[in-house]
């Protein structure tokens, strides 16, 4: 270690002292950030205090997983060094080791091990430097799309993580096909580990992966265990699952948890071990599965891991009880749209009907909250006597879309006033609350801090729970020659931004006046039919699913072009919106648009990422939504724009000041969030135009549309309006 190395680990060790004597502070990621100022290579030097190392990094999963690898590790008798407060960025990870270098540097060599739990974007900064034994790829999701981007550029820079660490053994998950994709193209030597067989508990909805990584072909699947993770192939160019070298088999579900065998090799007659989790969430088996994969590896004996999982306490809170005024309170983390329905799927399963959730955007949430709209809260909508909040900083946001689901929830500013609210309720019926990544410690800390307190106190704090009204229900139906035919193109790939929302919004805006509905989806490979479709709507996708559906409609755009001329409506959202026009780019190449539009996308500098909002002739209030895209969408000089941009340097290209387009019955906009939700004067206007269109006396009698109660709507609006920089 030069001078300059040991200068920061006493800056380090300084600071550590600080926060802990004088500010009775945990020393957090902060030591470990002075130290990289005084000497950003810091983490190469101390890589030599372990003597085996494993990463670990996925979308969900990452503190379980690695606390369980680190508490199974220490259990066999090595010495371990683990940021188990979730410091997951390369300053954590240096924090970690400068706080126990003095305790490793007194142990043995080759009983120092480090477990570290990575950010997907900081494995590129610290697996070239840390070089580990072990590398655990748990799985991708769509999380935080104005931080991380696209999973694209996530799997980009993982795999090339991977490729600046050669010597480190790739252990992944292979159930999911982003993951097996960078197994694939990386050097390393690797173990694929996955659920050997369906599990009886399949998902019926794909989230992030759609097409083949070899030849972007659309995958097909056996089965779908939940988001992408299941039995895939191609049947184009024949790439699927690869082989499990390790597997998870026998899994059950049974009163109090999973049961499920691990098996340590490919082969029928395999070593395998039982294993009996309290856990509900199929999400768990694949984290236990990885942990003790992981844990194997390094040497630990199979008859330790049982006793690890009875052990382990999970982190922070997490999947944490609290008994409240005689109610159990249960309370998880969940940060993207899988967390989100693998939580909705668990309230389902025990029968739950009370329920709050909470939705923060904070830097660590990421500010675009469109993700919400792709969970299916519509699973617990039917459920009997189901009582629901929303809390959180997009409160409001939430309350929009449990409303569009079918649930009438009121907003709370605190846990409490939704426990004291359902205080007349059945003491046995658990009350669970799901929130996102920093809305999380805050609810467990007020839980924390009720936990002595009495019924009637708690009762005292409670608010007015919502009465239902303001999900219309028993509409009488209106007369049409035909339902209100809405078209919903590609939502297995242009489906980026919880577009799908704008649709759900459009059929429930439809239904609760009456108006009979068909939504019809249209799929990749599939038929395209405008000749009676009064809506067409469109969202975005990430460049290859994009450059799949542009390939595809490039051979159908006469009849795109017809229903367009024709008058028809279409919503085309971000990346459609582009498509629409004569170009876009993807990288440096040029891709061919439908020509539809008076517009071409050509490439920017940086991303125009942030909270919007567009004044527009079509409403009296600016519309309002997050735009995220690298594009700069150009009008021709007679082309009329949907708006200009509140926001200076945002809208269609951060210089004209104009957002969006307009032509016949066509909106083109980089609104999303989705762009219906809280601007319900939009969707309105594409409703009264496709009857307007219709010509015939049932669909203008319905002229002008019947007005809704759209106060949570326009609550949802105006703290949008807040946003704005």
């Amino acid at each position: 270690m030069n001078l300059r190395s040991s200068l920061a680990c006493t800056s380090s060790d300084i600071a550590r002292w600080g926060l802990r004597s004088v500010l009775k502070r945990q020393g957090g990621v902060l030591p470990g950030r002075i130290a990289m100022k005084i000497d950003p290579e810091l983490l190469s030097d101390l890589a030599s205090l372990v003597d085996r190392s494993v990463v670990i990094t996925g979308t969900n999963g990452k503190t379980t997983t690695s606390n369980l690898i680190a508490d199974a590790v220490a259990a066999s008798g090595a010495t371990v060094v683990c940021n188990r407060a979730g410091n997951n960025m390369e300053p954590g990870v240096v924090g970690a080791l400068l706080e126990a270098r003095s305790d490793l540097k007194r142990v043995d060599s080759g009983k120092r091990v480090g477990v570290f739990e990575c950010d997907e974007l900081y494995t590129v900064r610290v697996l070239p430097k840390l070089k580990p034994t072990y590398f655990v790829l748990l799985n991708l999701f769509r999380d935080q799309l104005d931080r991380y981007g696209e999973i694209d550029h996530t799997q980009d820079v993982i795999a090339h993580a991977l490729e600046l660490s050669p010597a480190t053994t790739l252990i992944y998950n292979a159930d999911d096909p982003l993951c097996a994709a960078i197994a694939a193209r990386v050097p390393n030597a690797s173990i694929a580990f996955g659920i050997d067989g369906a599990t009886n508990t399949e998902s019926d909805r794909i989230s992030d992966s759609r097409f083949c990584s070899q030849c972007n072909a659309p995958l097909e699947y056996d089965y779908v265990q939940y988001g992408q993770l299941g039995a895939y192939h191609c049947p184009s160019c024949g790439w699927g699952r690869p082989g499990l070298v390790r597997r998870v088999t026998g899994v059950e579900l049974g009163c109090d948890g999973y049961g499920f065998d691990l098996v340590f090799g490919p082969t029928p007659d395999a070593a395998a071990v039982h294993i009996a989790t309290r856990y509900n969430g199929l999400y768990m088996v694949y984290n236990v599965a990885a942990a003790f994969f992981a844990a194997r590896e390094l040497g630990v004996d199979a008859a330790r891991l049982q006793p690890t999982l009875d052990a382990y306490v999970p982190a922070g809170g997490r999947m944490g009880r609290w008994n409240i005024a005689g109610r159990t309170v249960e309370a998880n983390l969940a940060k993207n749209p899988v967390g989100f329905d693998r939580q909705i799927q668990s309230i389902k399963t025990a029968g739950g009907r009370l329920c709050a959730f909470f939705l923060n955007d904070n830097d660590a949430d990421g500010h675009d909250v469109s993700w919400i709209y792709d969970v299916d809260f519509e699973r617990i909508a039917d459920t009997t006597g189901l009582v629901a909040f929303a809390g959180g900083t997009r409160a409001h946001d939430m309350q929009v879309r449990l409303k569009y689901a079918g649930i009438d929830a009121v907003i709370i500013s605190n846990i409490e006033q939704a426990i004291g609210a359902v205080a007349d309720e059945e003491a046995g019926d658990t009350f669970y609350a799901v929130a996102n990544y920093t809305a999380f410690p805050p609810l467990v800390k007020e839980l924390d801090g009720l936990k002595d307190d009495d019924a009637s106190s708690v009762a005292s704090c409670a608010v007015t729970r919502a009465d239902g009204s303001a999900v219309p229900t028993d509409i009488a139906p209106v007369e049409l020659s035909r339902p209100l035919r809405i078209v919903y193109l590609y939502p297995d790939a242009l489906n980026l931004y919880g577009d799908g929302g704008n649709v759900i919004v459009l059929e429930r805006r439809c239904a609760w006046r009456g108006i009979p509905v068909r939504v019809d989806e249209v799929r990749m490979g599939e038929s395209l039919d405008l000749t009676d479709a009064d809506i067409v709507m469109m969202g975005g996708g990430s460049d290859r699913d994009q450059l799949a559906v542009a390939h595809e409609l490039l051979a159908q755009k006469d009849k795109v072009a017809a229903y367009v001329e024709d008058g028809g409506s279409l919503l085309a959202i971000c990346g459609s919106y582009q498509l629409l026009g004569r170009s876009y780019y993807m990288g440096e190449d040029r891709i061919e648009g439908l020509g539809i539009i008076a517009a071409e996308t050509v490439r920017g500098s940086d991303r125009l990422i942030g909270n919007v909002a567009v004044k527009t002739d079509l409403a009296p209030e600016p519309f309002v939504g997050f735009e995220n895209h690298g594009g700069r969408t150009l009008l021709d000089a007679d082309a009329t724009p949907l708006g200009t941009s509140v926001v200076t340097g945002t809208g269609n290209n951060g210089d004209d000041g104009f957002e969006g387009l307009i032509y016949k019955g066509v909106i083109g906009t980089y609104l999303h969030g989705p762009a219906l939700s809280k601007n319900p004067e939009l969707a309105d206007w594409l409703i009264a135009h496709a009857l307007e269109r219709r010509g015939d006396a049932q669909a203008t009698a319905l002229l002008p549309l019947k007005s809704l109660d759209d106060t949570y709507e326009h609550a949802a609006h105006d703290a949008a309006m807040k946003l704005l920089p």
